[in-house]
């Protein structure tokens, strides 16, 4: 055998090698990434909880038996660039399910619903959530109407609550749809609204309302206040600046919206005389801010508030199409509202005509 067939030997030989490392490598990523058990289908529920890490996912999941490799899983999250997608929550899973399913369902948010739905729309007040649980038999009044007016219940999963000016859970019950479950407790279930409401505030909101130097509970105020006046999104930042106008100049915010909540049961329409009564939820009597939020307010309208528009306006009045016509003068703004009451005239003589 001459030296030049040993040198290609040698060669092929080192190629095999490595060609065989290769496959070797590739297997066993190949299944440290696929199904724990593919022959396994029952159902594993997991909870993510709110502002989990990378590593605490990994953790949670490992300790479930449904990825093999944290070191695998968690690089495979980073290549597929899902590390700050992946969400908080329930989810259903089991032994069959790869890493790339369990990371598509977990940046997907899809949550494992169980239970009773409950739907809470944007705006609702902490009387009308509890008036909705209870009705559909989850909990007592008594026990939720306490709560709500005790934060501190909650310190120990809400370090935000921990703000001396919080005095009321009013503001930071999320309204979402959710699921829950008949045996859950009323303290359980209002954490989970407050939970989703912590979620949703961002690290990006905290930070503007830091740069603006406000508190969390005075945007929220304002954001409650904002998602009772504004029908159409587009309208939210215009309010908002609007507020923030009269607050610069000492005027105060005139809203209904804070007259509504004094009452019990919302009214069809504030009178003259409701402008007068004394509360502190008065905003027509009293400057500033109400004590705490009115509702229960939306992203859109947190955001709103933190992101209002630059305008010069001091007065907003409805039209008929849900939006609102804006001015900078009380003379413009009587104009405007004689235009609604006239628009609102003729849509009423037009109905009445129709039928």
């Amino acid at each position: 055998m001459n030296l030049k067939d040993s040198k290609s030997k040698k060669i092929i030989v080192a190629i095999s090698i490595i060609l065989l490392v290769i496959i070797f490598m590739a297997t066993f990523v190949i299944t440290q990434i696929g199904p724990y058990n593919k022959n396994n289908k029952e159902d594993i529920v997991i909870d993510i909880p709110s502002g989990s890490t990378l590593n605490q996912i990994a953790d949670i999941l490992k300790e479930n038996n449904l990825i093999k490799n944290k070191t695998l899983f968690k690089l495979y999250v980073r290549v597929s660039d899902n590390s700050s997608k992946l969400k908080s929550g329930k989810y259903l899973f089991n032994q069959a399910y790869s890493n790339e399913e369990i990371i598509k369902d977990l940046s997907q948010g899809k949550i494992y619903n169980e239970g009773i739905k409950i739907t809470i729309p944007e705006g609702s007040t902490s009387m009308e959530i509890i008036d909705l649980l209870t009705k559909n038999k989850l909990g007592d009044e008594k026990t939720y109407t306490k709560l709500v007016n005790n934060p501190k219940e909650f310190y120990d999963k809400f370090e935000f609550l921990k703000d001396k000016e919080i005095t009321s859970l009013e503001g930071f019950l999320y309204p979402s749809t959710y699921y829950f479950k008949e045996d859950e407790s009323e303290e359980e279930i209002l954490s989970h609204m407050i939970e989703v409401f912590n979620s949703k505030y961002s690290e990006t909101l905290r930070k503007k309302q830091k740069e603006e130097k406000k508190s969390l509970y005075d945007v929220i105020k304002l954001a409650s206040i904002v998602e009772k006046e504004a029908v159409l999104d587009e309208d939210r930042p215009i309010i908002a600046n609007v507020f923030y106008n009269r607050i610069d100049i000492g005027m105060p915010l005139q809203s209904d919206a804070t007259i509504q909540y004094i009452f019990k049961e919302r009214k069809k329409s504030i009178t003259y005389d409701d402008l007068k009564i004394k509360s502190p939820y008065n905003s027509y009597i009293n400057k500033g801010l109400p004590p705490t939020p009115i509702a229960n307010p939306g992203i859109k309208s947190i955001e709103a508030v933190l992101y209002p528009a630059n305008t010069e306006y001091l007065y907003f009045v409805a039209t008929i199409d849900g939006g609102n016509n804006y001015s900078k003068t009380y003379e413009e703004h009587v104009k405007n509202v004689e235009q609604y009451r006239k628009d609102r005239e003729d849509r009423n003589n037009s109905y009445s005509t129709d039928n």
